[in-house]
């Protein structure tokens, strides 16, 4: 079942935080970046997918143009490799119009983008980050993926 949240929810923030805690042993953001999404936050709508009335998997959508854009996808690791990621962004693809294209970002340190790339995103750019920092304080490598939308 898919349900609109709000992302200060206990259950939602929880969730987050164990994904985001697996990631951290690869890297972290930095202040600029933590000021960013505090900041940006009112923009973004939160979404949620519940099994057995269980939060397994949320992600930030919020439209820019005819762009949709992606952020804080995560899913709870006993869901991971069930189809849970690709249920999330085609129900956000449907409740935004119109929309042409779907924009996420990654770290590609994380092994995230083969992630995105099989649900369909293509490598648009990849550049040295001032948002994230690796965890032997070497920059991270930001990537953009985008898909097409065909209405």
């Amino acid at each position: 079942m898919f349900k609109q949240l709000d992302a200060n929810e206990k259950l939602v923030v929880e969730l987050s935080e164990r994904c985001f805690d697996e990631l951290r042993q690869v890297y972290r953001p930095t202040k600029l970046a933590v000021s960013n999404k505090n900041s940006a936050n009112c923009e973004w709508s939160c979404f949620g997918f519940h099994v057995d009335q269980a939060l397994v998997g949320v992600v930030e959508a919020k439209q820019v143009g005819s762009e949709l854009q992606l952020s804080s996808l995560a899913v709870a690791s006993s869901f991971r490799r069930k189809g849970v990621a690709r249920k999330l962004v085609d129900f956000v693809v449907r409740q935004f119009k119109p929309i042409n294209s779907v924009s996420v970002w990654c770290v590609e340190q994380t092994g995230n983008v083969a992630i995105f790339k099989a649900l369909g995103f293509n490598v648009v750019q990849r550049f040295d980050s001032d948002l994230f920092i690796l965890s032997d304080g070497s920059k991270a490598i930001e990537v953009q993926l985008k898909q097409k939308i065909v209405a």
